[in-house]
């Protein structure tokens, strides 16, 4: 049986136990070897970073041992043992004024000890104190520090003293440049860069090999690496569901692949969904379970962000995606929605230097939605607010003037982003509609182009092709008018399917629906 490593992010606790690993040491050995001393990787949440991260440690603590049989054990023949500074910083309560100094400054005493290295002189700032340290580690051993700090940035997302906590940044990894020398190895792990800290800035800076060819596979699981991994899993999964191994290699696909992170990079699978999936031979959402970034949803709170405009492909810089700095006076949610792993390199436009961004699959795209559903919509303080299955059988019976009054009773519990704005108001309105059809799994175009016009949303499912026009402060006719006249229903001409058109009338005064009109063709 097949030991998934789940909730293990210890790479020595993996081998002990016997889990599965896909083995990454290649990149491990050209990490330590490349000629570069600092490096800095951003890849989404639960992706195998921390991973990466020990694994280095254990490389870089000499445990040779923990390499039989792997890469990297025909390669390395020193296994010198460095004193090692790892600084674990997924964790941990960073909402309290000094919970980051706090967290540095033991974490400086623990390696310190560990290293017969006690400085006790409370009159030395962080900075003079890391730089002492290191300073006497050497000394003391002859062996420079490797520094490995795993989600640097968790700190800075969850701080409520955020100014204070930059401000510690910035002094404490000015020893990075003024120690150079006092340093083997140093590696850096986030989501995103964080402007106004002094990693990123001024000279020294780490190699930041996020959007390196080179290092395109150095987190989650290639699609070579699952089929030598995973073929006889992948085929039983495949009996159970009485398929063929290739179809059910083309449904992994569909829901778990595929990240990009260069046009010439390897696509890889999230390592967390591709072993659930496995492990549990049942298709879900498994990304959903882990938690939308706070940083996100926090940017998206603070905008005017559209979400309908990621139903299709967007277009963004490839040199502004790789320099992007996460500032919260300056968003930008398209990066932003790239780093925390909801959209990814769909494909290059080399003569404009401009990446074509989108979702990298099913569960991603659904993982979104119902985060923002979740987030702004239907939260803890409405929770019976949507009911899914009622709106789908309402739409499969061709039911608009119930589906019609359950909208009512849910923008009587929705909060509004923005009351004062008749356009934001509107946007909040589109929003819920499109969302609600999004998540119910339906087939829906939104804003949708004809050759004289547009229609706010198509529905559509098995038997039925519903086409709406929504009109704010304005009648039911009117919305209804505009689908006639601009004739939305005839390229469905040809369907099969039932063609019902709803125009629906929406006041900006009484923040609800107030008029509908339905007719069937």
């Amino acid at each position: 049986m097949v030991k998934y490593p789940l909730g293990i992010q210890s790479f020595e606790k993996l081998r002990k136990n016997g889990c599965v690993y896909i083995d990454k040491t290649d990149y491990v050995y050209k990490l330590a070897y490349s000629g570069s001393t600092a490096y800095f990787l951003a890849r989404p949440r639960r992706f195998g970073k921390s991973l990466l991260c020990t694994t280095l440690c254990n490389f870089f603590e000499g445990k040779k041992e923990l390499f039989e049989g792997l890469k990297i054990s025909e390669t390395e023949k020193d296994w010198t043992r460095y004193p090692v500074f790892y600084l674990p910083l997924a964790s941990g309560d960073f909402s309290k004024e000094k919970a980051l100094y706090n967290r540095l400054n033991n974490a400086l005493d623990d390696f310190g000890g560990r290293n017969g290295v006690v400085v006790d002189n409370p009159k030395l700032s962080l900075a003079e104190k890391f730089g002492t340290i290191v300073t006497r580690v050497y000394e003391k051993t002859g062996l420079q520090t490797v520094f490995i700090v795993d989600e640097y940035d968790n700190p800075l997302i969850n701080s409520e003293h955020l100014d204070d906590d930059k401000k510690t940044y910035r002094e404490f990894f000015t020893v990075l440049k003024d120690y150079d020398n006092y340093f083997r190895f140093v590696f850096l792990t986030g989501v995103t860069k964080f402007a106004q800290t002094s990693i990123f800035s001024g000279n020294n800076q780490p190699e930041d090999i996020s959007m390196s060819p080179i290092y395109s596979a150095v987190c989650g699981v290639t699609h070579d690496e699952m089929l030598s991994v995973f073929t006889e899993e992948i085929q039983v999964f495949a009996q159970q569901e009485d398929v063929t191994f290739d179809e059910m290699i083309s449904e992994l696909y569909k829901w778990y692949d595929c990240y990009l992170f260069h046009e010439r990079g390897e696509k890889v699978l999230n390592p967390v969904s591709l072993f659930n999936v496995l492990k549990n031979k049942d298709f879900q959402n498994y990304w959903y379970e882990t938690g939308t970034p706070t940083i996100l949803m926090k940017r998206i709170k603070n905008s005017n962000f559209d979400i309908k405009t990621l139903r299709s492909d967007v277009e963004y810089g490839k040199d502004d995606l790789k320099n992007y700095k996460d500032d919260e006076f300056k968003t930008k949610l398209i990066p932003l929605l790239y780093y925390t792993g909801y959209l990814t390199i769909k494909s290059y436009e080399k003569n404009f230097r401009s990446y074509i961004l989108g979702f990298p699959d099913y569960e991603i795209e659904m993982s979104f939605f119902s985060s923002l559903a979740k987030e702004f919509y239907f939260n803890d303080e409405n929770p019976d607010g949507l009911e899914y299955t009622k709106f789908k059988e309402d739409f499969r019976k061709g039911d608009v003037e119930s589906a019609i009054e359950r909208f009512k009773a849910l923008f009587c519990a929705i909060p509004y982003a923005n009351d004062k704005s008749v356009r934001l108001l509107e946007r909040d309105f589109q929003n819920v509609i499109y969302l609600v059809f999004t998540i119910l799994g339906e087939y829906i175009i939104s804003e949708a182009h004809f050759s004289k016009g547009r229609a706010d949303s198509i529905l559509i499912n098995n038997d039925y092709v519903y086409i709406f026009e929504f009109k704010i402060d304005q009648d039911a006719q009117t919305a209804l008018n505009q689908i006639n006249i601009k004739n939305y229903a005839g390229r469905f001409a040809m369907d099969n399917r039932k063609i019902i058109k709803v125009g629906v009338s929406f006041s900006s005064t009484e923040k609800n629906i107030v008029d509908w009109l339905v007719e069937e063709e």
